[in-house]
């Protein structure tokens, strides 16, 4: 039987418990055989990140330690230029051909499929699987919709971007990243004021 594998790509900068939690959920939903957090080396769609991608890499490593069937990978971080999906996916095909291929994507992306690099392969590759927040039905695109799946998963409103913020606030961020992430960017003064 082919093995279920989940990639859920993202700057993950930081890493948050929103991000572990929408895999953990899609994981045991579908189910998965495993997902993969795909860290962004160089996000076409970020105008600038804070954190390396040597930082970031690592609390995700940090934030998945002892958790079952959820790990990182290097996809993107060892391949030159632009990590677009298209070609993270391409990776994971020739890698594990015999696999099936689902992509996680929060359902605020959902929209924006279409606007993506090459998004006709995208959705040739593997299966798109929307965690949806919210009951409501997702705006699907035509030409995509019949490779999307929605799955409802709870909500977690948290988002790297306030985290950074109240980093930078003095704010505590305790139970919106994993404690591992916490320590790692207090040891290393990410997030905060030079």
């Amino acid at each position: 039987m082919a093995e279920r594998l989940g990639i859920l790509g993202g700057t993950f900068d930081p890493i948050h418990n929103g991000h572990v939690l929408l895999a953990r959920a899609v994981l045991e939903q579908l189910p998965l055989d495993r997902v993969l957090f795909v860290p962004a080396a160089d996000p076409p769609h970020k105008s600038a990140l804070v954190a390396s991608a040597a930082h970031r890499f690592e609390m995700v490593r940090l934030a998945l330690e002892g958790l079952d069937r959820l790990e990182v990978s290097r996809a993107e971080l060892d391949r030159d230029g632009p990590s677009y999906t298209v070609e993270t996916l391409r990776h994971f095909r020739s890698q594990y051909c015999d696999s099936d291929l689902y992509l996680i994507i929060g359902a605020d992306n959902v929209a924006e499929l279409p606007t993506w690099y090459d998004p006709a392969t995208i959705v040739a590759l593997a299966t798109i699987v929307a965690g949806s927040r919210e009951q409501r039905s997702l705006p699907l695109d035509a030409k995509f919709g019949s490779r999307i799946q929605r799955l409802p998963t709870p909500t977690y409103d948290i988002s790297s971007t306030d985290i950074r913020q109240r980093l930078l606030q003095g704010q505590p961020v305790r139970y919106l990243i994993p404690e591992a992430v916490e320590r790692y960017l207090t040891t290393h003064g990410l997030y905060r004021n030079p």
